[in-house]
């Protein structure tokens, strides 16, 4: 099993059709002075200062990759402890939370239906990886793996509407084959077809049949 956060979410192909093509990041911190910053990969592209706590992103979602990762120092110097998640610019107001026992980087990430469905997620395969840590008989291993499969599947099944579903379909390695990851496709809803990240799944299906 992975951990949940990784580089590859920010580098995730994804483009949002919604009603609004604009994001609203609110966050608040123990920091009193000082900003946030927001990362496209590793590379640093907006930051917001603190006032009184509190801290503001505002823009509209980026046609290719509406990801990015937030940080409470910045990245270019490795000296620095930081908070460190992944962020969907989904439309609507997105509410980041300092949280020490958070799995997504000391920092809780939701209000939009993608990020809630992603924190929910990856606090729930946390524990099934920190049960895992306490195993040592295969069969319970391979009953936590079962666990934590079904655990993807059901994300993914009730977020057809979200970029949720296309990032777990992107980083799931061979759970799934393409003829599963096809027919996920294919019931995803109107606007999450017409994005890039479903485009980007699709033509790796393509691509793969052509060379077999």
């Amino acid at each position: 099993m992975r951990t949940i956060v990784t580089a590859v979410f920010a580098a995730l192909l994804l483009t949002a059709c919604h009603t609004s093509n604009r994001y609203i990041i609110e966050g608040t911190t123990s920091k009193s002075e000082g900003c946030y910053y927001l990362f496209r990969g590793y590379d640093l592209v907006d930051s917001a200062v603190i006032v009184d706590g509190k801290y503001r992103f505002e823009g509209e979602i980026d046609s290719l990759v509406p990801t990015r990762n937030i940080s409470s120092t910045n990245l270019n110097d490795p000296w620095l402890t930081t908070r460190f998640a992944p962020v969907i610019l989904d439309s609507g107001t997105i509410r980041v939370s300092e949280d020490d026992s958070s799995v997504t980087g000391g920092l809780v990430v939701v209000g939009t239906k993608g990020n809630d469905a992603i924190h929910n997620f990856a606090t729930k395969g946390h524990q099934i990886q920190e049960a895992g840590e306490f195993v040592f008989s295969q069969e319970e291993r391979e009953k936590l793996n079962r666990e934590y499969d079904k655990l993807v599947t059901k994300t993914i099944e009730k977020n057809l509407d979200n970029f949720a579903s296309l990032y777990l379909l992107s980083v799931s390695g061979n759970r799934y084959t393409d003829e599963q990851k096809a027919k996920y496709l294919k019931r995803l809803s109107p606007a999450m077809k017409r994005t890039t990240a479903a485009e980007f799944i699709r033509n790796q299906i393509n691509t793969n049949n052509k060379t077999e």
